[in-house]
C-alpha cells in the first residue's frame, strides 16, 4: 500500500516531459520512486493509502476511488478541483492507463489524459479525475461512461460528459442510460453514438438544449424527460 500524494508545479514538468519523451521512446517507465518524494510531490490530507493495481474498467477504477475516499474522509468538493492529485495518481497507475502492448510499446493519449487540468474542456477528458467525478456523481449509473478500460475516453464521454449542464443532471444522465444502456449485454446499445442513426447519443443533447428551452429539465425525472423526447428516440426506449 501506498500513502496518497499529490504533485508539485515541478512534478507536473516532470510528469509532462516524461509523455513527450515516451512519445519518441515508447517504452521508458515513469520512475515511480520519485512519486513519493519532494520536491516532485507532497503529502495529501487526510492520509489515503492506495493499492498499486491493474483495473478492467473505467468503472472499477472509479468505484475503488470512490470507496477509498469516502472510507477516509476525504471532501468530494476538495478533491473534484484537486488537479495535483489527480496528476499523482494517473502517474503512479500509468500501467493501467498507457499500458504496453505486446510489442512493449505504448499507446501514448494527449497529455491532458494524465496531467490534470482544472479547465473543464479539458478536465472531463482526464483518465483518473473524470473517472471518480462521473462515478461520484452517478454510481451505477455511470457505466455507459466508464464501461470501456480505464485508457479509453468513449463517445459518451465525450459526446454527455463533455457538457457540464448534462453531466451535472442526475436525471438526465439516467435518460441516457435508460436509452442507450444494454442490460441483457451490459454494454451500450449498437449505433447508441453513431451520429447518422435518429436518435443516436449527439441528438438527444441537441433536445435537452431545446428542451430548456420551455422546461425546467434539471428539476425533472427521468421518466418525465423520456415522455418529452420526439418519436425517434422511441426505438431506443423500446430495446
Amino acid at each position: 500500500m501506498t500513502t496518497l500524494r499529490g504533485m508539485t508545479p515541478q512534478g507536473m514538468k516532470k510528469f509532462e516531459q516524461y509523455i513527450a519523451n515516451l512519445r519518441e521512446q515508447h517504452t521508458e517507465l515513469f520512475p515511480l520512486s520519485d512519486l513519493n518524494y519532494g520536491p516532485w510531490s507532497s503529502g495529501f490530507e487526510p492520509a489515503i493509502e492506495i493499492e498499486q493495481k491493474m483495473f478492467a474498467t473505467r468503472t472499477d477504477l472509479g468505484k475503488y476511488l470512490a470507496e477509498r475516499f469516502k472510507n477516509g474522509g476525504a471532501k468530494a468538493e476538495e478533491l473534484a478541483t484537486n488537479k495535483n492529485l489527480w496528476s499523482w495518481l494517473a502517474a503512479f497507475w500509468f500501467d493501467t492507463l498507457c499500458p504496453q502492448q505486446k510489442d512493449g510499446i505504448r499507446k501514448v493519449r494527449e497529455t491532458i489524459r494524465y496531467v490534470c487540468s482544472l479547465d473543464y474542456r479539458d478536465y472531463y477528458r482526464h483518465l483518473v479525475g473524470a473517472t471518480w467525478f462521473v462515478y461520484a456523481q452517478h454510481g451505477k449509473y455511470s457505466r455507459l461512461f466508464l464501461h470501456s478500460p480505464p485508457y479509453e475516453h468513449n463517445d459518451f464521454m465525450e459526446q454527455l460528459a463533455s457538457k457540464q449542464s448534462i453531466i451535472l443532471g442526475k436525471s438526465l444522465v439516467q435518460v441516457a442510460d435508460t436509452l442507450y444502456w444494454d442490460n441483457h449485454s451490459q454494454r451500450p446499445k449498437t449505433n447508441a453514438s453513431n451520429r447518422e442513426v435518429p436518435g443516436n447519443a449527439r441528438r438527444l443533447v441537441a433536445v435537452i438544449w431545446q428542451l430548456e428551452l420551455t422546461y425546467d429539465v434539471y428539476s425533472m425525472s427521468a421518466d418525465k424527460i423520456l415522455e418529452l423526447l420526439p418519436a425517434e428516440f422511441e426505438q431506443w426506449k423500446a430495446k
